[in-house]
């Protein structure tokens, strides 16, 4: 077929902003957006305008101006509203709105830009100008390094959601500052000036899926005066790769304190890193119901550090109460991984110490007791798992020491003002006069003024089984001991020796061999 005619198709050009009216059909290109438009003009036209057509270079946000939802994926579209004749329908704007990112304010997370003020802005927009729940949004940090110069304040009830440890990453790098990241009231003040106004102190706080960490030696997360906050699935770390040999500034990964108004309570972290610095966490003053459960502690001089400035005076009356460490990970602690000097009712339970108290030198090279619940009233150890051989384990070394005595050796379990440890042995030497057993009883606990002691003696293929009931304290100290043996005479006595606030059991030996003492003890405390 032959061609006989080709139109030739007309348009105009030119910027954006001064594209001039087109003629119905016509075309125009917008030169410096690249977009282009068809005239309605004309007779007969509801509206005489330039439409764009639909090209690579049109925003697609700009063009569409509503939203309903139908998941066709499912197989059908889902009906929103009441009914299909009432939809809901929303612009994109309220829809894209439902969740906010930090790179919304201006936050880059490229490691280099400094994004202290963008993400400080967002914490304030979002949770902390006006106190009305349908402002608050869920904060999205995507995957980046963001660099931050000073303070992040986190408000009551932010939610911050990364993409995952090492894929988000909050890091600080100024020694001036106190923390990387602080917790906050509702209106974002810290410090002496929590609760001030009409702000509501810290609470409701979620952090979950990203690294916070601190390339200088300054505290990572410092929560303070709170309740009911969720750190999950984060690494909250210094900048040490192997665990310190010393405090240093005695700076923690995680720092948990209170004041004489806020007591600092329900604070869990779940499936956590912590560590990398002098210690994992610090917990000093008043506070009760932490909890850390399937978390990992590693490269720190102390893993986790309780009550060791207590003062009696508010914030530090008593020290921490009810701080539980379960199914969680400890190894390459330089020294204790955990140590309690005071507290009430801290817990160690079904965790696995690995490369911890031996100095970061490995088995053999015992230098402290793996858990030191120095105080430990009602603080027990329950099914945790110890790599420390039984060659390292001595009366300074031992995996789980219990209120400053020598008493557990081997395993132990407390239940409310009831002791026991089991599993323990003492080498008799032959023809000595009164000589320690290493088992000692503070005379000024309560968990120490009665005692039993169940005995085995095995010496000269002569066997003693016996009970020594001790009831004791600073003034008097009562001994008591009931036995059967077969074969003869063992030729062991028991005594007890007090002396700078300690009860400590003695054995004296005729002359016939060397021996062993098995033994389990039982407190009852008051």
């Amino acid at each position: 077929m032959a061609v006989v005619q080709i139109s030739r198709i007309q348009h105009r050009s030119g910027t954006s902003d001064n594209l001039p009216q087109l003629a119905r059909g016509e075309i125009g290109l917008a030169v410096d957006t690249r977009r282009v438009y068809i005239g309605n003009g004309g007779t007969g036209s509801p509206q005489t305008e330039n439409l764009e057509l639909l090209t690579s270079r049109s925003n697609i946000l700009e063009i569409s101006e509503s939203y309903t939802y139908k998941d066709a994926q499912i197989g059908f579209n889902a009906q929103t509203g009441l009914n299909a004749a009432s939809p809901i329908i929303r612009t994109l704007q309220e829809k894209i709105d439902d969740v906010a990112s930090v790179r919304d304010f201006g936050a880059v997370g490229d490691g280099e830009t400094d994004d202290t003020a963008a993400i400080n802005r967002a914490l304030y927009e979002i949770f902390a100008r006006e106190q009305i729940i349908r402002v608050r949004r869920m904060l999205y940090f995507p995957a980046g390094k963001y660099l931050v110069t000073g303070l992040l304040k986190i408000p009551s009830f932010a939610y911050l959601k990364g993409e995952g440890p090492d894929s988000t990453i909050i890091y600080g790098n100024d020694v001036t500052e106190n923390a990387v990241v602080q917790f906050a009231d509702s209106k974002q003040q810290v410090d002496a000036s929590v609760g001030s106004g009409t702000g509501l102190p810290p609470q409701f706080i979620v952090i979950d899926g990203m690294t916070i960490e601190a390339g200088v030696d300054i505290p990572v997360l410092h929560i303070d005066q709170a309740e009911s906050c969720y750190i999950n699935n984060c690494k909250i770390i210094g900048n040490s790769a192997s665990a310190p040999t010393a405090v240093g500034n005695s700076n923690p990964a995680v720092k948990i304190t209170s004041t004489a108004s806020y007591t600092t309570k329900h604070i869990n972290f779940k499936n956590c890193t912590i560590g990398k610095h002098s210690f994992g966490v610090n917990l000093d003053h008043d506070m009760n119901s932490i909890h850390f459960d399937g978390c990992n502690f590693e490269h720190a001089f102390k893993a986790i550090k309780i009550g060791e400035n207590v003062t009696g005076s508010a914030p530090a009356v008593t020290g921490p109460k009810s701080v539980k460490i379960t199914s969680s990970r400890f190894n390459d602690i330089y020294k204790q991984g955990i140590h309690a000097y005071n507290g009430d009712n801290i817990v160690s339970a079904y965790n696995i110490y690995i490369d911890v108290a031996n100095n970061s030198l490995g088995n053999g090279n015992a230098a402290t007791h793996v858990i030191d619940f120095a105080d430990g009233v009602g603080s027990f150890s329950i099914g945790d798992s110890f790599d420390r051989p039984d060659a390292d384990v001595t009366t300074s070394t031992k995996r789980t020491s219990l209120n400053n005595t020598n008493i557990a050796l081997g395993q132990s379990l407390e239940i409310g003002s009831y002791s026991r440890t089991y599993n323990s042995n003492v080498s008799l030497s032959n023809n000595v006069g009164a000589t320690s057993t290493g088992i000692s009883f503070d005379d000024t606990s309560g968990m120490d003024y009665a005692v039993e002691i169940d005995y085995l003696i095995s010496r000269n293929s002569k066997f003693r089984q016996g009970t020594l009931r001790i009831v004791q304290d600073g003034t008097a100290q009562v001994l008591d001991d009931d036995f059967t043996e077969n074969n003869g005479d063992v030729g062991v006595t028991f005594d007890l020796n007090n002396n700078s606030g300690l009860t400590t059991l003695r054995y004296a030996t005729d002359s016939q061999t060397t021996g062993t003492v098995y033994l389990t003890v039982r407190k009852i405390g008051t």
